[in-house]
C-alpha cells in the first residue's frame, strides 16, 4: 500500500524529533542501562504525545506503575515531560508527528514500532 506523503514524515526525521523531545531525560544519564531505561521511558511519553492522550492526569497514570507508585517521582517526571520534553518540540512538529502517527493507525501500521535510531543516540548523549 502506498503512503500518503503529506501524513508521513521521514525515518530520519522522526529520530531527529525523538532525540530533541528525549534530551532532557537521557542527557544526565552516566551508565548504558541509566541510558536505556530512560528512552524506554521516553518512548512511552512519546507514545502519549503523538497520540494525543497527553492530558497530565493520563501522563500521572502512565509514569506510576513505571515509577513504582512513589509519589515525588511520578510528580517529577511528570513535571520534567510538561516543562521540558514536551516544550522541546514546537507545536508544529507535535501537530505533524500526531498526523503522522495517526495516518499510521489508520492504514494499519503499529504505532508501536517505532524504535529510535540507537547509534544516533548514543552519539548524541
Amino acid at each position: 500500500m502506498k503512503q500518503n506523503k503529506k501524513y508521513t514524515l521521514e525515518d530520519e526525521k522522526i529520530s531527529s524529533l525523538f532525540e530533541k523531545f528525549s534530551y532532557s531525560i537521557v542527557r544526565p544519564c552516566i551508565s548504558s542501562s541509566q541510558k536505556e531505561k530512560a528512552i524506554g521511558i521516553s518512548k512511552i511519553l512519546w507514545l502519549a504525545l503523538v497520540t494525543g492522550t497527553d492530558s497530565e492526569q493520563n501522563i500521572y497514570n502512565i509514569l506510576d506503575p513505571v515509577l513504582n507508585h512513589k509519589h515525588d517521582d511520578v510528580v517529577s517526571l511528570g513535571s520534567l515531560y510538561f516543562y521540558k520534553m514536551k516544550k522541546a518540540l514546537t507545536k508544529k512538529e507535535c501537530l505533524k508527528l500526531k498526523k503522522h502517527y495517526s495516518h499510521k493507525v489508520l492504514t494499519g501500521s503499529l504505532l508501536v514500532e517505532f524504535t529510535p535510531d540507537a547509534s544516533r543516540l548514543e552519539s548524541v548523549f
